[in-house]
C-alpha cells in the first residue's frame, strides 16, 4: 500500500510541475523536465513509410515519432523524428533493412529541423551506420499540398575522414563511400 500511495504522490508531482510547450521552443528556454511536444501536429506529415526507386533500386523509409529524453545539467523531453531505411535491388535481394529491428535510440535518420541558410527548407540529419562516422543532411520539400509526395537531397555534412576507416584508401583515390543511398529521390507515402 506504502508502494502505491509513493508512486501516485510521485505521478501528481510530474504532472503538476511538469509543463508543456510547443515545438518551435528552443531547450534553453524551458525548465528541466519540461516537454517539447507536437501541439500542432508538425511531425505528423513525416511519420510513416516512404517508397521510391532508383538506379533500379527500391528504398523504403519509415518515419516515426517519439518522445525523447535529453539528460545532463538540463534534462528535457521533446518530439522527434526517427527514422530507418531498407533497400532492395531489382532482383529482391535486401542490401539494407534496418526497418526490421527499427532502432528507437540510435537510429540512421533523426530530425526534422530548419536549415540555417533557409528557414522555409526542412531537413532530416542522416547518420548511416559503418560508413566511418560521416554524417549528411537531407533537404526535404513536399511536392503536393497533400503532403503525401516528398522529394530527398543528399548532401554530406563537413568533416574529416578517419584515417583507420575501412574507406580510407577508396575516398583519397577519389571514390565514394558506399552509403547506398541516392543523391536526389522523390518519395511516395504508402
Amino acid at each position: 500500500m506504502k508502494n502505491i500511495i509513493t508512486i501516485l504522490l510521485l505521478l501528481i508531482t510530474n504532472i503538476v510541475f511538469s509543463q508543456t510547450y510547443p515545438l518551435n521552443t528552443l531547450a534553453g528556454d524551458v525548465p528541466d523536465n519540461a516537454y517539447i511536444k507536437d501541439l500542432n501536429g508538425e511531425l505528423d506529415p513525416y511519420i510513416g513509410i516512404w517508397k521510391g526507386t532508383w538506379e533500379g533500386k527500391t528504398l523504403i523509409l519509415e518515419f516515426k515519432k517519439i518522445k525523447d529524453y535529453t539528460a545532463g545539467n538540463h534534462p528535457y523531453y521533446k518530439d522527434r523524428i526517427l527514422g530507418e531505411r531498407k533497400v532492395v535491388t531489382a532482383n529482391g535481394t535486401v542490401e539494407i533493412d534496418r526497418i526490421t529491428n527499427f532502432d528507437n535510440v540510435n537510429a540512421e535518420f533523426y530530425g526534422i529541423k530548419t536549415s540555417l541558410k533557409n528557414a522555409n527548407q526542412k531537413q532530416i540529419s542522416f547518420y548511416p551506420k559503418n560508413m566511418c562516422g560521416k554524417s549528411a543532411t537531407l533537404d526535404v520539400n513536399f511536392l503536393n499540398p497533400e503532403k503525401t509526395q516528398m522529394s530527398l537531397h543528399f548532401k554530406y555534412d563537413p568533416s574529416h575522414l578517419k584515417e583507420d576507416c575501412q574507406y580510407y584508401n577508396l575516398i583519397t583515390q577519389g571514390g565514394d563511400l558506399p552509403i547506398n543511398f541516392p543523391k536526389d529521390i522523390t518519395l511516395i507515402k504508402q
